[in-house]
Formats: structure tokens, C-alpha cells, sequence
């Protein structure tokens, strides 16, 4: 796929995944949002994939987000646009996790099933790496979109952390059947 329809539809991912979170709790929505993010990097090369990673992660921060900039507005007496601009800054620089998780990941693995598969552990990495490096941002994980859902009951045993590697795997795993039934 090209790069232009590839970054548009991670724009739109990125925006599913965020639907998937409180007040909605459609946990459905994060899987099927990282199944079509994982589908789109399975044969890209590595720049694409790392746009879609970035593209990906800049829209599901940004309207994750999107409330940081009333506190710092009404609360922190920030003019409102720039506010605004701090959130977007912000999603900026946390959605280089993303981008370089999958943009490493095709660089390093075939296109392909192999790739699919290698992007669960890769995705883990990226979340841990995001919720600890530079002080950590840890708000927003993919697990958190499943306290409802059949994830929910293992959050006990694995911890938001496995819930995410338990949904990545589940994504990848959509992916390849997408992949598998264009392939007959």
C-alpha cells in the first residue's frame, strides 16, 4: 500500500483505538484498531511503517488527551491555544514510541506472518518504554480499554501490561486471518 492511504487510514485506527476507552468501554474497538494499524505495517517498508506507527499514535494520544488542555486552560491559566499546543506536543512526542517500535520491526523482520507476529512484542516494548522512559506517561494503555470484555478477567494474573501483549496478540492474530484469506 501506499504511503498516503497507509497514513490515512492510521490516522483513523488511532482514533478507533481511543473510542475503545472509558466512557464507551467498546474494548472491541482497541483489538480491531490495532488489527487494521497491524495489517497496514505487515508488508510496509520500514519508513511506512514508522509513519504508521507515528500517524497512529499522534491520533489516538491527541483525542485521548484531549481533556489535558482544559486543566492546563481553567486550571493552570494557559492561553487556550497554546494549551492546545502543549497536548498536540505532547502526542508528538509520545507517538515516536509507536513509530519507531514498528518501524524497527520492519526493518529487522521479512514482511509478512513472521512480522505480525513480531509486532505483539514489539508493541509491549513500545507501551513499557512509553510508561517509564523520561519519567513515564503510562495514561492510556491499551489494556486499560479492557476492563470490560473478555480481557478483563486475566488483569488480575498478567496486569495492564499482559492485558496490552494479550490484545496485540489477539490483533495480530485478526490480521493473519485477513492476511491468510486474501492469500487462497
Amino acid at each position: 500500500m501506499k504511503a498516503a492511504p497507509a497514513a490515512a487510514l492510521a490516522l483513523a485506527a488511532g482514533l478507533l483505538q481511543t473510542a475503545a476507552f472509558a466512557p464507551t468501554e467498546a474494548w472491541w474497538a482497541q483489538i480491531a484498531a490495532q488489527a487494521l494499524l497491524f495489517g497496514l505495517v505487515a508488508h510496509a517498508t520500514p519508513r511506512v511503517a514508522a509513519l504508521c506507527g507515528a500517524l497512529f499514535g499522534w491520533s489516538w494520544m491527541a483525542s485521548g488527551l484531549w481533556w489535558l488542555h482544559i486543566s492546563m486552560h481553567q486550571f493552570g491559566g494557559i492561553p487556550w491555544l497554546l494549551a492546545a499546543l502543549a497536548v498536540a506536543l505532547l502526542a508528538v512526542i509520545l507517538c515516536g514510541y509507536f513509530a519507531l517500535a514498528l518501524g524497527l520491526t520492519a526493518r529487522w523482520i521479512t514482511p509478512g506472518r513472521w512480522r505480525l507476529l513480531a509486532l505483539v512484542p514489539a508493541w509491549l516494548l513500545a507501551e513499557l518504554a512509553r510508561a517509564t522512559w523520561f519519567s513515564g506517561f503510562p495514561w492510556i494503555a491499551s489494556g486499560y480499554a479492557h476492563t470490560v470484555g473478555p480481557l478483563a478477567g486475566w488483569a488480575p494474573w498478567v496486569g495492564v501490561y499482559g492485558i496490552t501483549a494479550l490484545a496485540a496478540l489477539a490483533a495480530a492474530g485478526l490480521a493473519l486471518l485477513k492476511e491468510r484469506a486474501w492469500s487462497l
